[in-house]
């Protein structure tokens, strides 16, 4: 008698904390998306930010994953860098001509 209230004991907290291990793995992964999705979202709106957050990714992480991250955030601030300066090129090439073509002179 006392066997078998042993083992449906170990039977059911086997279950339960399973269970509650998916769930908690679960919201570990749905935090952690929104926390990368943020950090790639910020690097965009914010070059700056992704050089620097890049750079102590790169640098200070010891999981290949957070290098990975890293990297990406440094890769999107450069890009988004270099397109800022390629549309302020573009926005100042195009200004001079349409005031050309107008006749006004700056």
């Amino acid at each position: 008698m006392n066997e078998n209230h042993n083992l449906n004991s170990a039977q059911t907290e086997a279950i339960i904390p399973n269970t509650q291990k998916n769930r908690t793995q679960t919201l570990v992964d749905i935090l952690y998306l929104m926390n990368v999705t943020w950090l790639y979202v910020s690097s965009l709106i914010y070059p700056l930010f992704g050089i620097i957050f890049g750079v102590i990714f790169l640098t200070g992480s010891v999981s290949d994953n957070a290098k990975r991250i890293g990297r990406i955030c440094l890769i999107l601030g450069i890009i988004n860098i270099v397109l800022a300066l390629l549309s302020l090129i573009i926005l100042i090439i195009f200004g001079r001509f349409f005031t050309n073509l107008i006749g006004w002179s700056l």
